[in-house]
């Protein structure tokens, strides 16, 4: 059955704002929240990012991506030409972290993906040899795909980061041993991936030092110890069904791509991601004896609050 009138329309929007898109920015990670405090990402938009910011360098000035045919390029690691961060987030094992994009486009649908690489060096992963890095998948944001119940494209994961607030929330492994890591963590965009050599991936890197959790250090057969994952550039292959894939079809399942989460995992479920920060409206004030007073604390004004809190 040929495609209907209204569904070649669709097609042809998408393909008009990926041609406007392929020109102009994208996004990348802003920042991240971890226990209430914020840590400075890198910003590619600006000549001298400061020295203690926690992601790594990248030269992709136009917050683009890196397409099927990079996947053996070492481009697809942490972004074009990506340099460690010399800095690294305190976090311990079982603490959630807030990932902030900065804005992610309602048309780029896709999945959501994390991977977690153990770093050796005295420096923890400050001058780390990113081809060395053997990544293993902590988060896959499953099933990608959250519903085609409106019809094709359907609602994706990607849909769930930008409801909250382009933020993404990730739980450290709570047997995680302690250590430095590079965070790994990626969207992948599928909006164009009908066409040859259109799907898009997002790849961004962050600097860990995993600490014990609260409750202590896990027995030798308790510790989840990473170390025998993939090489980034092994992740993908470019005919995978979850890279070459039109989502402007029917569509019942979708396959995501690279490996399966490891073991020892915890994912924040999609139902339970949550903005970063809360965002509330302005106080108004009203005019009493000619001169201002902000309304009483308890006092309806009409204003809302949005948002959970910090995580």
């Amino acid at each position: 059955m040929p495609p209907s009138r209204s569904r070649l329309l669709a097609r042809a929007t998408i393909l008009a704002v990926t041609a406007f898109n392929l020109a102009s920015a994208h996004s990348h990670i802003n920042y991240v929240i971890v226990n209430g405090l914020l840590y400075q990402g890198f910003n590619p938009h600006i000549p001298n990012n400061p020295d203690n910011i926690i992601g790594w360098s990248t030269t992709a000035t136009d917050d683009g991506f890196v397409p099927p045919s990079n996947y053996s390029n070492p481009d697809i690691i942490c972004h074009r030409d990506a340099k460690p961060a010399k800095a690294h987030v305190p976090i311990r094992a079982g603490d959630k972290l807030s990932i902030q994009w900065n804005g992610w486009p309602l048309s780029h649908h896709g999945p959501v993906l994390s991977y977690l690489a153990p770093c050796s060096g005295a420096d923890g992963c400050a001058s780390v040899d990113k081809t060395t890095l053997s990544f293993s998948k902590i988060d896959n944001s499953f099933p990608g795909l959250v519903t085609e119940s409106g019809g094709p494209p359907g609602s994706w994961a990607t849909d769930v980061l930008i409801a909250s607030n382009n933020s993404w929330l990730i739980e450290i492994p709570p047997a995680l041993e302690p250590g430095a890591y590079v965070l790994r963590h990626e969207i992948l965009a599928l909006h164009y991936a009908n066409q040859p050599d259109g799907a898009q991936n997002y790849p961004q890197c962050v600097n860990l030092w995993v600490m014990p959790s609260v409750g202590g250090t896990p027995t030798a057969s308790g510790k989840l110890v990473l170390g025998s994952g993939v090489a980034a550039t092994g992740l993908y292959k470019a005919g995978h069904p979850g890279v070459d894939i039109d989502i402007y079809r029917n569509l019942t399942t979708y396959v995501i791509p690279g490996p399966t989460v490891v073991s020892g995992a915890a994912p924040v479920a999609l139902g339970e991601q949550a903005k970063s920060l809360s965002v509330g409206d302005g106080t108004p004030v009203s005019v009493v004896a000619s001169r201002t007073v902000p309304f009483a604390v308890g006092q309806t004004t009409g204003a809302r609050r949005r948002g959970r809190g910090i995580v």
